[in-house]
């Protein structure tokens, strides 16, 4: 006889979701059959029919800094301050007078999430980081072409959407433009 130590994970979730199913296929003939036995509730029955299928994949949702910060980044990427883009936005954060680690930043994965968390942190100003960014924030018709450079509302929170730095390394031409959006951010938020 194996140990279950032994026993490899694979296996002891194939046997418990056999399990599971198999008494779930007992309690709907049950209930079928008009044999009285204990109710369960809606959200059991859901479960319960739900065992051995696959769950819907969730996006995942990455922040870094002080849950503090004045200024909250949205950011279209998950690498944040790596690379030669993450180097670029540490950069301008630096020129804005903040460090990288003063700035709450996160990825625009998880729109529900995000909007949680902005609820939650209710920061002095947002910066979006690219068209996927904005979206998350000021909807599915957003366009940062039309809409960049000025300042619009997210619940009461001012947001400032700009290019992406990841475009500024490809097209630096564009890194004044960003760079006139700083300085709004920063004239707002007092820095």
């Amino acid at each position: 006889m194996k140990s279950p130590s032994s026993t490899p994970p694979g296996s002891v979730r194939r046997d418990f979701i056999r399990i599971v199913n198999c008494f779930s296929t007992y309690l709907c003939s049950l209930k079928q059959s008009k044999i009285t036995f204990p109710e369960i509730s809606e959200a059991s029955e859901t479960i319960i029919r739900g065992w051995g299928k696959e769950l819907p994949a969730q996006a995942a949702f990455f922040f870094e800094g002080p849950e503090n910060a004045s200024v909250f980044i949205i950011d279209s990427g998950t690498t944040f301050f790596k690379g030669e883009t993450g180097e670029l936005l540490s950069r301008i954060i630096a020129a804005m007078g903040l460090s990288a680690g003063a700035v709450l930043i996160c990825n625009s994965d998880a729109p529900k999430v995000v909007a949680e968390k902005i609820r939650q942190i209710s920061p002095r100003v947002i910066i979006t980081l690219g068209e996927e960014a904005g979206r998350v924030i000021l909807g599915s018709e957003f366009s940062l072409e039309k809409l960049r450079g000025k300042f619009h509302e997210f619940e009461g929170i001012r947001v400032m959407p700009t290019f992406h730095p990841s475009l500024l390394v490809e097209q630096p031409q564009y890194k004044r433009e960003v760079w006139e959006d700083m300085k709004l951010v920063m004239k707002y938020a007092g820095l």
